[in-house]
């Protein structure tokens, strides 16, 4: 009986242990740190690596998302990107504008209320056509990625 006691403690030890190692990992993962990796690239190159990622995402959403999928998964996704934002102060903004943006085009891919986009969509159309001018011209970028991540959270969480 000790023995098996023993072995359920280590296994639950070792549970908590593997959980804690993985908050911990998550916990170094920051906005910050995503979009210096976005602005370290030349801005042609930066503009192309977006638009190609947003569009993938898309296409991908596209195959396996559903609007009832959609609403099974909102919480969880919610929860994914709240972490994010809990990171910056200065985030509502981007947060409401990302969000938007990101469920617009989103909805319109999988033809949610008889409406429709083609893809692949042009980043030059995301910018001067679906970001409002509440987003002022450096976060932009901010807001671009946030889109992905909520794209990214969304497959994740399928």
């Amino acid at each position: 009986m000790n023995k098996n006691i023993n072995e359920l403690s280590c296994n639950l030890i070792k549970e908590i242990e593997t959980n804690v190692l993985k908050i911990i990992e998550v916990l170094n993962l920051e906005f910050d740190s995503l979009i210096n990796n976005i602005n370290k690239l030349p801005s042609d190159a930066k503009d192309l690596v977006i638009e190609f990622t947003i569009n993938k995402l898309l296409s991908e959403l596209k195959l396996k998302l559903t609007i009832e999928k959609y609403q099974l998964i909102t919480r969880k996704v919610d929860e994914i990107t709240d972490y994010y934002a809990s990171k910056r102060n200065d985030f509502d903004v981007i947060l409401e504008e990302g969000d938007k943006v990101a469920n617009d085009l989103l909805f319109k891919v999988i033809g949610l209320n008889k409406r429709s986009v083609d893809l692949p969509i042009k980043l030059d159309t995301i910018k001067n056509f679906c970001l409002s001018s509440d987003i002022k011209e450096d976060l932009v970028y901010d807001t671009l990625l946030w889109i992905i991540i909520r794209y990214v959270s969304i497959l994740k969480c399928l």
